[in-house]
C-alpha cells in the first residue's frame, strides 16, 4: 500500500505570496557558496540540500489523499483543492478515454474537503465511474448543493461521468477488493469521520478533522480499534497545544495529542497534516522540531519507538 498527498492544508487553500517567495530566494542565496554554482549539477545538488521551507513549500492545497493499494485500484479520501491536481494525474491514464473507475471516501462536507469537485476533469468524461462512500446518508444532496447555480455555473449533473453515492454504516466496515475499510466518528463541528485502511497486514489511518480535548481523551479507549497497531496515522494537528487550549470546540488537535494517542495504541509513525492556513513553512518546521523533542522527552523515555513527520504535498510514501 502507498499513500500520496495531493492536499494537506486545512480550512483554507494558501497559495504562496510574492513576499514569501522572495524571502525564500533571499535565504537560499544567503547560504550559497561559489562552489555550489560551478555547474548545473552543483546547482541542482545545492537546491536539493535546502530544507523544504526554503526550496519549496509543505503545500497550499486543501485535503486530498490518494490510497494506492497493491492491486492498483484508484482510491482517495476527500476532495479539497488538491482534488483538481489528482484529477489531472488521472487524465494521463484510462480516465482520459472514459474507462476509469475510482472510489472516493468523504470524511465530511466542510468546504475545504469538497471544494475541488467542480474542477475535477475526469468527472466530466462520459464513461468514467466514481463511487462516493460516506456515513452521511445525504452526501449526494450536500455535494449537489455546493454546485447549485447560485454557487457555481456547472451543476453536478452536467459532469457526465457516472456517480454513485453509498452510505456506509456509521463506525462500520466495508471491503474493497480485499482492502478492509473501517470508519470512526471524530469530534468535530457537524461531525467528521476518519478511515482505517487495512491491506496485506499493513494499516493506514486517516483521522479527518478531529478534536481530542479533555472530554474526548477520557473516552480514548473507544478509539482503540481504529488506531491500534497502525503503521501510519495521518493526524489533524492544525494547532499547537497552547492554541488548542484557546480554541475549544473548533474541531482540531495538536502534535502533542497526536503523539500521546499514537504511543498509547502502538502506532509506528504519525504524519501531521491539516496545516493551519496562517502557518508559514518556517512555523511548520518548528512544529515538527517541537514534536520530535516531545517524543524524545516523553514517549522515548518510556521505550516507545515512534516516528513523526509532516505531510508534504506531492509526496508519496510506502507503508
Amino acid at each position: 500500500m502507498k499513500v500520496k498527498f495531493w492536499g494537506v492544508r486545512g480550512s483554507l487553500p494558501t497559495p504562496l505570496t510574492m513576499d514569501t517567495i522572495q524571502n525564500k530566494i533571499f535565504r537560499a542565496l544567503q547560504r550559497v557558496k561559489p562552489s555550489d554554482l560551478e555547474s548545473n549539477e552543483t546547482i541542482d545538488n545545492y537546491i536539493d540540500s535546502l530544507p523544504v521551507s526554503i526550496k519549496g513549500t509543505y503545500g497550499g492545497n486543501s485535503t486530498c489523499i490518494q490510497i494506492i493499494p497493491d492491486n492498483g485500484d484508484v482510491i482517495c479520501i476527500d476532495c479539497g483543492t488538491g482534488f483538481k491536481n489528482f484529477g489531472a494525474s488521472l487524465m494521463q491514464r484510462e480516465f482520459k478515454s472514459g474507462q476509469g473507475f475510482a472510489s472516493i471516501f468523504v470524511s465530511h462536507t466542510h468546504w475545504d474537503h469538497i471544494q475541488g469537485i467542480p474542477f475535477f476533469l475526469p468527472m466530466f468524461i462520459p464513461g468514467n465511474k466514481f463511487t462516493f462512500y460516506s456515513p452521511f446518508d445525504d452526501l449526494q444532496q450536500r455535494i449537489e448543493y455546493q454546485q447549485d447555480f447560485s454557487h457555481f455555473p456547472i451543476n453536478l449533473e452536467m459532469m457526465q461521468a457516472k456517480k454513485e453515492f453509498v452510505a456506509v454504516p456509521q463506525e462500520g466496515e466495508i471491503f474493497l477488493n480485499g482492502m478492509k475499510v473501517i470508519n470512526k466518528r471524530m469530534r468535530h463541528p457537524g461531525a467528521s469521520y476518519g478511515y482505517r485502511f487495512e491491506e496485506n497486514g499493513k494499516v493506514f489511518c486517516f483521522t479527518a478533522d478531529c478534536e481530542f480535548n479533555l472530554d474526548e481523551m477520557d473516552e480514548i479507549d473507544s478509539y482503540r480499534e481504529f488506531f491500534q497497531d497502525a503503521d501510519v496515522v495521518l493526524f489533524d494537528a492544525q494547532y499547537t497545544f497552547n492554541e488548542s487550549i484557546n480554541k475549544i470546540d473548533w474541531g482540531h488537535s495538536s502534535a502533542s495529542i497526536a503523539i500521546d494517542i499514537a504511543a498509547r495504541f502502538n502506532v509506528k509513525k504519525v504524519i501531521l497534516y491539516h496545516h493551519d492556513p496562517d502557518y508559514s513553512d518556517d512555523k511548520l518546521d518548528n512544529v515538527l522540531a517541537n514534536a520530535r523533542s516531545y517524543i524524545a522527552m516523553n514517549v522515548g523515555k518510556k521505550g516507545v519507538e515512534l516516528e513523526v513527520d509532516l505531510a508534504l504535498e506531492g509526496a508519496e510514501i510506502e507503508i
